[in-house]
């Protein structure tokens, strides 16, 4: 019973597992069916489409030989591609943009079955003029539909109303249209579809280079004027960069302007609170120095792309002024003979390589062998390659301590000073009002006399760095004495004289000379090398201080000061402007060749040999009686002569050449110009 038990066991375990092996295969078949159908390759729909076998470029002309039929997925393709069978519409059209090569062509990429009228390509309200240009004026060809242009006209002075000059051709030029929009050149319109059965098979686009015409997007006012300049001279058509918005104050330029010294170029910029130049104003817009625009001038302020505003505004710079060379102000280190021999970085003096030549111990620079390095100067401007630049010449101070400002203040009897005049009010320290000011004199609230009224100059944290005083000087320009409440007083105390009516008269009533303004330090001696200019809201230097009087380059008055406000010639004041002191200057007094005379202090010019040589007034130099010396006189700032060789090299700075047009003069004779060489 066990045994026939044992069997049919061992009989259904066989069939169990064949079972079993049955059920693996057909799984194992069935998944590899499964996977194979999802890798099994999918019979694609694929369609004959039109692709270049070599780039084309914009405005060519289709051929057979440059093309190739491509078979390409249909679920790829754009829904605008050209189809192979479509290539008899396609050949000998334009393109309207580069083709690459093995890049499916689509009919955007090419002229259209029919070209819109060239009317409809004018803006609504303007006119379309066109204007002859020769070969030359059309830029030999590269000029482009698209490109702006300002326009020039030739013109004989008689024909634009302007007097003829003797002796010189009556040719004028002058700017007739700025920043106008090119529609076409030749047949060729802004959007690349062309007019005309000429192509230039020649260069590179197809573009027709023999193109003798431009056609110009104008308003009717534009176009009289053009057709006026037309008719009366010929045109210049000069390219500007199409982003350009600036402006250019051309006038008319004729002949005889070309023996003028070209004019002053100024420039606009932006510069970053540290006075770091961020970049230059070109019409509207604000470009770095790579010529990358990352600005805008918006209602009066520089902001950036990111909507922020970028820093304050500086107009009228010279184009020469060391502030546009700046790349970054550092800490330097100096030798004994002012020599930079590094500069401090990451509490490390480094020398032009970038070895470390010392370290910054408690302010100083401690060479490696623990020796003094020479004293540390921070703030220093330095150029790209990381040159010092000499900054005092710039119009635009960037030194804290050469952005003093002067301030009409009240001292007590004690000489402390309890009150600042702003207007014709007194106030304190914080703001308060504690009297008025009235013809020169400060009045308490009570009516009564406040305290003395002076000039005093402050740094930019508002720290006093110096004072205006009188002082006399001799026949050599020393000072011989400082005027102290109406007394002249020497260097020990002792009274030399009284001051009547700006002279000092002695004990015996002898006129010892006439006192003039000078800016004392907090010792009450004269600072040397120091000028009190005068800047305005932009920090452009407006002129010197001559007395009260404000003295340009060219040694003209072109304001004062009076009750601490700065006022142009009409009398009213200068919103922003003020009075600061600018050291390591003297005022250099040149004649009308150029020629240095001396140097000026207060309104006295004063010779290289330090002698009086006479008084500036206006554009002249006077002697005592009142007889004019020199005329055209200039008055600038420049550093301080260090030495003979250093003098001999600024009087040859300006020189004279004589120059022949041709032609001739009066009775035959040829007329020679004297011009200043720079």
């Amino acid at each position: 019973m066990s045994s026939v038990s044992g069997k049919k066991l061992l009989i259904i375990a066989i069939a169990c597992g064949v079972l079993a092996a049955l059920l693996g295969w057909a799984y194992l078949k069935a998944k590899e069916s499964q996977y194979k159908a999802a890798y099994r390759p999918v019979n694609q729909v694929k369609v004959s489409v039109v692709v270049p076998n070599t780039d084309i470029g914009k405005a060519q002309t289709l051929k057979r030989e440059q093309v190739a039929a491509l078979d390409v997925p249909s679920e790829y393709l754009p829904s605008n591609v050209v189809m192979a069978e479509d290539w008899p519409r396609l050949e000998g059209r334009m393109t309207l943009m580069p083709l690459q090569t093995g890049r499916p062509i689509t009919w955007d990429a090419v002229e259209q079955d029919g070209v819109s009228r060239f009317s409809e390509n004018v803006e609504l309200g303007k006119r379309v003029k066109t204007v002859k240009v020769s070969k030359i004026n059309s830029f030999d060809g590269m000029l482009r539909p698209g490109d702006r242009i300002d326009l020039l006209g030739s013109f004989s002075a008689g024909d634009v109303g302007l007097q003829q000059q003797p002796n010189y051709a009556d040719d004028v030029v002058m700017t007739v249209l700025e920043d106008i929009a090119v529609l076409a050149a030749g047949r060729e319109d802004a959007k690349g579809r062309k007019y005309e059965n000429y192509y230039d098979r020649s260069t590179p686009d197809g573009f027709n280079m023999n193109f003798s015409t431009l056609s110009l997007m104008l308003t009717p006012a534009q176009v009289a004027r053009v057709e006026l300049a037309e008719k009366s001279g010929e045109l210049v058509a000069v390219l500007r960069h199409p982003k350009d918005t600036s402006s250019a104050a051309l006038g008319q330029t004729t002949v005889s302007s070309l023996l003028d010294p070209p004019p002053v170029e100024t420039v606009d910029v932006v510069l970053d609170a540290a006075g770091k130049l961020l970049g230059r104003i070109v019409g509207d817009n604000i470009i770095d120095a790579n010529g990358k625009i990352i600005g805008k001038i918006v209602d009066g302020q520089a902001i950036g792309l990111d909507g922020k505003v970028m820093g304050r505004i500086v107009r009228g710079l010279s184009s020469d002024d060391p502030i546009l060379r700046m790349h970054e102000k550092a800490t330097v280190v100096r030798d004994a003979q002012g020599n930079v021999i590094g500069r401090v970085v990451d509490g490390k003096v480094v020398d032009t390589n970038g070895n470390a030549i010392g370290t910054l111990v408690d302010g100083k620079a401690v060479g490696l062998d623990g020796a003094s390095l020479g004293s540390v100067e921070k703030d220093v401007a330095l150029d790209a390659d990381g040159r010092v630049i000499d900054m005092r010449s710039s119009q635009v101070q960037t030194q804290a301590e050469d952005q003093g400002h002067e301030r009409l203040v009240v001292r007590d009897a004690s000489g402390k000073i309890i009150g600042f005049i702003v207007g014709e009010e007194i106030h304190d320290a914080k703001g308060t009002v504690i009297g008025s000011y009235r013809d020169g004199k400060a009045y308490g609230l009570d009516g009564k006399i406040l305290g003395q009224v002076g000039t005093a100059m402050f740094d930019a944290n508002g720290n006093v760095i110096g004072e205006l005083g009188q002082v006399l000087r001799d026949a050599d320009g020393k000072v011989i004495g400082t005027v102290v409440d109406g007394q002249l007083l020497d260097a020990n105390g002792n009274v030399l004289g009284v001051v009547k009516n700006g002279q000092v008269v002695d004990a015996s009533g002898k006129v010892l000379g006439q006192v003039e303004p000078a800016m004392l330090d907090a010792d009450g001696k004269v600072m040397a090398d120091a000028a009190r200019v005068v800047r305005d809201a932009d920090g452009k230097v407006l002129g010197s201080l001559v007395g009260n009087d404000i003295v340009d380059a060219q040694g003209r008055k072109v304001g004062s000061v009076k009750d601490g406000q700065v006022r142009d010639l009409s009398g009213q004041a200068i919103s922003g402007a003020n009075v600061g002191l600018q050291k390591d200057v003297v005022q250099v007094v040149r004649d009308a060749n150029g020629n240095i005379l001396g140097t000026l202090r207060g309104n006295t010019v004063y010779g290289s040999d330090g002698k009086v040589i006479g008084t500036l007034v206006d554009g002249k130099i006077v002697d005592a009686n009142g007889n004019v010396l020199y005329r055209g006189v200039t008055v600038s700032l420049e550093p301080p002569p260090s030495g003979a060789g250093d003098k001999k090299k600024r009087s040859d700075v300006a020189r004279m050449i004589q120059f022949i047009p041709g032609g001739t003069g009066k009775e035959g004779v040829i007329p020679i110009q004297t011009l200043r060489l720079e």
